[in-house]
């Protein structure tokens, strides 16, 4: 099996080892890569017991979480690689099962569904959080619907689609799963197979109030440089989720 996971941190000192410790239970991995976005908590010390199973490099500077997974997957020697942030978590038969559906089903790119665990207790997701594979793209233009730790791409797609936009300091995901969605089918297994953990307050997600103007910027810079590259009926479904948080955006 070719996969390198990589394992994004920015003084996660605490939940680096669960996350660690889950990719190491896999059975198939081939490497692990942590990129250490200039922490100032004392992560290495907590990594340094990892480093015979891990590869750590470390940043000069905090450039955030998109350019930590670019760096990583620069470094990567395998065909796959697989996301992790440092707060989740993997579950037995993650990986193996993840390449496998890959491999059966020619995909070069999925996604899996995830539980999510806020403050010491499983909860239930939203209800309009509803995931999907194949053609995704008019799907996910209201929100983002995957996740990156539960991504598995083929290394060569995602350096094709130049990565993470390291312009965004949120929402970079939801970006990039534009770029890849619009002339790439997505696979989905619908079995749960990571643990989505928010154990501290300082998500960057949670910092911006007005998610959707984020974005509305997204889609409109999207529009501008891929829209003739679209299908008929996705041209429509972008636009029209423009306008829609266009709206949502003027009555904030």
């Amino acid at each position: 099996m070719s996969l390198s996971v990589i394992i994004p941190i920015y003084n996660r000192r605490y939940q680096l080892r669960d996350a660690i410790d889950s990719v190491l239970s896999q059975r198939c991995v081939h490497e692990i890569i942590i990129v250490d976005d200039f922490s100032d908590d004392l992560s290495y010390r907590d990594i340094k017991q990892y480093l015979p199973f891990v590869r750590y490099f470390r940043t000069d500077i905090n450039s955030g979480v998109s350019s930590a997974r670019n760096i990583g997957v620069s470094l990567a020697k395998s065909e796959y690689v697989a996301f992790l942030d440092s707060d989740d978590i993997y579950l037995p038969l993650k990986c193996s099962k993840q390449y496998q559906f890959m491999l059966d089903n020619e995909f070069q790119i999925s996604h899996t569904d995830e539980f999510w665990y806020r403050e010491n207790r499983f909860i239930n997701q939203n209800k309009d959080m509803v995931r999907y594979g194949g053609e995704i793209f008019s799907k996910i233009l209201d929100k983002c619907r995957v996740s990156p730790s539960t991504i598995m791409i083929e290394k060569k797609l995602f350096e094709t689609v130049r990565g993470f936009d390291e312009t965004l300091r949120v929402c970079e995901d939801y970006e990039l799963l534009l770029r890849l969605s619009m002339n790439n089918l997505v696979g989905y297994i619908e079995d749960r197979l990571t643990i989505k953990r928010s154990i501290t307050d300082d998500q960057l997600s949670k910092s911006i109030q007005h998610i959707e103007s984020v974005r509305l910027d997204i889609l409109e810079k999207f529009k501008a440089e891929y829209f003739d590259s679209l299908k008929s009926a996705d041209k429509i479904a972008l636009n029209l989720e423009i306008e829609r948080k266009s709206n949502i955006v003027i009555k904030t």
